[in-house]
């Protein structure tokens, strides 16, 4: 049986070594990779226990190829919000040492880990021989293949993992999915040295930072449409409201990103009726470092028969109206809880 496999990101090439170790043999189509150098976070500090599941399944997955470095994961919340589903261990204060908390918040601190992506995912690339050449998706006759370099690429299963691509590539190839690409941004500041330990996500005043190289420290908020580019004065604003909780920052340089989200706030997978043999998975709204790995496991386990239902299968949202992704409450962060004001998400078509 062989697997063409669409996209050489973490969603791409995680699901070509599972497709691989269930005994395909697997073609990768990976494009340019786009990573940063600086590793990224994951957090098991999530509201929902599907996500949560994810997290620390990756995790795992993470540990056959690097060793993760622990960083303390500081959550600023209102203190009505219920956490009482919280899994992951933690500890609720009402003062932190360097960072300036208001009169009816509290701070929920657990441990994130920065994972050095780019690495991995470089070596996997390597690994599993995936091409830097972009390829696009043709339908014909119910069934699907790559087309790369001019060339017909067919397979027994052709998984489209092409990230902010996805939607595009499909609709290229006349079909659709409930997928929306959209703008991330995000700052890169100099800041003091308690900022070197903290990864933070104020879901009061609205931003999150991630510690990069000291003193070096990454920090944003952003989503707009795709072309737009940030605000003026973004870097600035973001200044701004770390220096509401006492941080001090000075900007260097604002980077755009591309990201894509489902209509419920997070990532999909499955199977898509626009042909026989197609696999999707995408959405990972900018948290594929954390749940990336264990959707392409699920996704692996789907093709080679051995899947299950959950929360995230594409199937549940097939004929899912338009949507905006900057007003989608993403199900990976505190704000999702804040902003339904329940414990489990619902959507409905």
């Amino acid at each position: 049986m062989r697997a063409v496999v669409l996209g050489g990101g973490i969603a791409g090439t995680f699901a070509a070594l599972f497709l691989r170790e269930a005994g395909f043999e697997v073609v990768g189509i990976g494009g340019e990779l786009a990573y940063p150098l600086a590793s990224l976070v994951l957090t098991q500090s999530m509201p929902f226990r599907e996500d949560a599941e994810l997290a620390r399944r990756s995790l795992e997955i993470y540990r056959r190829f690097a060793e993760p470095k622990e960083v303390v994961s500081i959550d600023i919340l209102p203190e009505w919000i219920d956490l009482s589903g919280l899994e992951a261990p933690h500890e609720i204060v009402d003062s932190v040492k360097g960072l300036r908390l208001d009169s009816g918040e509290l701070a929920l601190i657990t441990r994130d880990h920065l994972v050095p992506v780019r690495g991995v995912v470089s070596r996997l690339r390597r690994r599993l021989g995936f091409t830097s050449s972009r390829g696009s998706l043709r339908i014909e006759g119910g069934r699907a293949h790559a087309v790369v370099d001019g060339e017909r690429v067919e397979g027994d299963v052709v998984v489209l993992a092409a990230g902010h691509m996805n939607s595009a590539i499909a609709r290229d190839a006349g079909i659709t999915l409930p997928l929306e690409p959209y703008e991330c941004y995000a700052a890169l500041y100099v800041v003091g040295r308690p900022l070197w330990r903290y990864s933070i996500g104020d879901h009061v005043l609205g931003w999150y930072g991630r510690p990069a190289v000291p003193p070096l420290y990454a920090a944003g908020d952003g989503c707009g449409r795709r072309g737009r580019g940030p605000p003026p004065g973004y870097a600035r604003r973001i200044a701004g409201l770390m220096r509401r909780r006492g941080l001090r920052a000075l900007p260097l340089r604002t980077k755009v990103g591309h990201c894509e989200v489902g209509p419920h706030g997070g990532p999909l997978y499955g199977r898509h009726p626009g042909a026989d043999n197609l696999y999707v998975l995408g959405g990972l709204d900018g948290y594929g470092s954390m749940v990336g790995p264990a959707l392409a496991e699920r996704l692996a386990k789907l093709v080679a028969g051995d899947g299950s239902d959950d929360a995230f299968r594409l199937e549940r949202y097939l004929g899912a109206p338009p949507f905006d992704p900057c007003e989608v409450a993403e199900r990976h962060d505190w704000g999702a809880v804040m902003l339904r004001g329940q414990r489990e998400p619902r959507w409905d078509v």
